[in-house]
């Protein structure tokens, strides 16, 4: 009798749990309902597809490299828009939910108005390009701005102004500009501010780094919002309709940031999300509901045969950039986690690093095997010389932007010394060592045009010595802007990828010491700087292109002049191939980039 009573009890407190762990969630639970996703179009240059929902909740509008995506939030076709020069990184609604400020018109930092009903695109502020604003409250002083240095636009609740950020020579200005053009206001700032966002009640509020802390502080530059937990705050920021809350992003333990929900007066914050990757980018509609970003980058070098067969993986972690050593053996890879998020607030200090792995297909690696840089900046593609005593590498150590150099065996920082000195910014590109041992190639800015160019410096592979400066390489016949270079066998001629417009490549070869350019293929793409592989006999390149199937495949072409031929062909993105020096294999990066919008309430 005991025991059935036991038993009794026992069943009904399991039914009490049951009810209880039903009943609770349901009543605290928020719902999400995907909405889209952005598809980015390669892994290298690009930054996450930018998206927003539109002020009343119908619409979302999204990137996809210089593509504007505009929808129904509830699903149906996209409106047909044109398409931009360079990549979209920014959209901004108007607040009756029609038109929409994006970046990307004819160059990276140009603006234009979309208009959702009329499907069509114009400069923004074209005819009062440069703008002149009243510095100040007292409008005693004026500064001006062009067009183009605008930053992170975000247009007011009625629909009279936009706001944005301008970089001026003195300090940090936050603008605000009449939506027609006609007249603007300024205000400077001595600390570092970002991600303007309007309060429902008309006030400018931004993420303002003072003290070395970054928190959103309303009005923008004034007071700091205090939230418990007491974290930086990464923007984009929004607030909800009726002002009370506040949505940011802060980071956790694993250098990733989560969506939170804050007070707008301050106060015990509430986490919103906990994804694997970052979480961010915060939108809201009048009826409250919040989209939201979650960013998924996934890179992993893998190798197939050069005349086609199947890819097989030669790592299982975050991995790209592959480089053979000289005896095929081994592979230089980049690898870390990229954190988009926190990376780009404290750019250049990137989560990547430089190392080597085997080449074992049939046993991928699960690490690096060793580390040959990792400094707290982005650490990059590295190459060997073909005795395999010396190994270049790109950095952003020490406040540079430039190839750097260390002994194979050696080990530690202070090991590497720095032998090109384009600065910061520059943004040097991949370095290739001649066959010959003599020559290092890279690609960076040039110091006259600032467009990226060739570059090749004499290096002595036996000591390390650098022999003549790195000097830019003359290309004649023929205006493209470089994104790498691999050396032909002779030593005396490179072959080149180049970018003529948007969607528009080229290969082309051209002597070491400049000249006259002789064009090998010319071919349609989205996907920029996805590298280019040479084969030891210098009779074919392998490079990137769509194929038939949707994917960015691997394809082998001819130099003197052919037909391409598809090297991989499994449902996968690929980039930066790199061929081995028996000829018989190509390595490669495998990737996804991608965007997914959430929605909830």
């Amino acid at each position: 009798m005991r025991s059935l009573i036991l038993l009794a009890l026992v069943a009904a407190a399991c039914v009490a749990i049951v009810l209880m762990v039903r009943r609770e969630p349901l009543r605290d639970a928020a719902r999400l309902v995907w909405v889209a996703d952005a598809h980015q179009l390669g892994p290298v240059g690009y930054r996450d597809p930018a998206g927003a929902l539109s002020p009343d909740g119908r619409w979302i509008a999204y990137s996809e490299g210089r593509f504007l995506r505009v929808r129904p939030a509830g699903g149906g076709p996209i409106v047909e828009l044109p398409p931009g020069e360079a990549q979209i990184r920014n959209v901004a609604w108007s607040p009756d939910s029609r038109m929409i400020v994006a970046d990307g018109f004819e160059s990276q930092t140009g603006w234009a108005l979309y208009d959702r009903v009329a499907g069509s695109r114009r400069a923004l502020w074209s005819d009062h390009d440069p703008l002149t604003a009243t510095l100040g409250d007292k409008g005693a002083q004026t500064t001006t701005a062009k067009v183009a240095d605008l930053r992170q636009p975000a247009w007011s609740p009625a629909g009279r102004f936009i706001a944005a950020i301008v970089s001026g020579r003195e300090a940090q200005e936050l603008w605000t500009v009449s939506v027609d053009g006609q007249s603007a206001r300024a205000q400077r700032f001595a600390h570092r501010i970002a991600f303007p966002a309007w309060t429902p009640r008309g006030e400018i509020a931004c993420v303002a780094t003072i003290d070395g802390r970054s928190r959103v502080t309303v009005p923008c530059g004034g007071t700091a919002i205090r939230t418990d937990p007491d974290l930086d705050v990464y923007g984009p920021i929004a607030f909800s309709p009726d002002g009370a809350t506040v949505y940011v992003a802060l980071a956790n333990a694993t250098g990733t940031v989560d969506l939170w929900a804050a007070p707008a007066g301050g106060g015990p914050a509430h986490r919103l999300t906990s994804f694997s990757r970052d979480t961010y980018a915060p939108t809201v509609s009048a009826d409250g509901s919040l989209l939201f970003k979650v960013q998924s980058y996934r890179t992993i070098v893998a190798l197939a045969p050069a005349e086609s067969g199947p890819s097989q993986p030669l790592a299982t972690f975050q991995s790209e950039t592959p480089s053979w050593d000289p005896t095929g053996r081994f592979l230089g890879i980049t690898y870390g986690t990229w954190r988009r998020v926190v990376d780009d607030a404290k750019y250049p200090d990137i989560a990547q690093d430089a190392g080597i792995i085997a080449v074992d297909p049939a046993q991928p690696a699960a690490q690096p095997s060793s580390a040959v840089q990792a400094s707290g900046s982005e650490d990059q593609s590295l190459c060997w010389s073909p005795n395999g005593r010396w190994l270049a590498f790109h950095s952003h150590k020490d406040q540079s932007d430039d190839i750097w150099l260390r002994e194979s065996g050696a080990s530690g920082d202070a090991a590497a010394r720095r032998i090109s000195f384009l600065g910061r910014g520059a943004e040097a590109g991949w370095p290739r060592w001649s066959p010959d041992g003599r020559w290092l190639l890279f690609d960076g800015a040039s110091r006259v045009t600032n467009r990226p160019v060739m570059f090749v410096a004499g290096v002595d592979q036996d000591t390390g010595a650098v022999t003549r400066a790195p000097g830019e390489i003359a290309v004649r016949a023929i205006a493209a802007e470089v994104s790498h270079a691999e050396w032909l066998p002779d030593s005396a001629h490179v072959a080149v990828l180049g970018k003529e417009g948007p969607g528009r490549h080229v290969i082309f070869t051209v002597a070491r010491e400049g000249g006259d350019a002789h064009v090998v293929q010319r071919f349609a793409s989205e996907h920029d700087a996805p590298g280019l592989a040479v084969s030891p006999d210098g009779r074919s390149v392998a490079f990137i292109a769509p194929a038939p199937d949707g994917f960015f495949q691997v394809f082998r072409l001819p130099i003197a002049g052919g037909a391409p031929a598809q090297v991989t062909t499994d449902p996968s993105h690929k980039t930066q191939p790199a061929w081995s020096p028996d000829g018989k294999r190509i390595a490669f990066t495998v990737w996804s980039y991608d965007a997914q919008f959430w929605r909830t309430r």
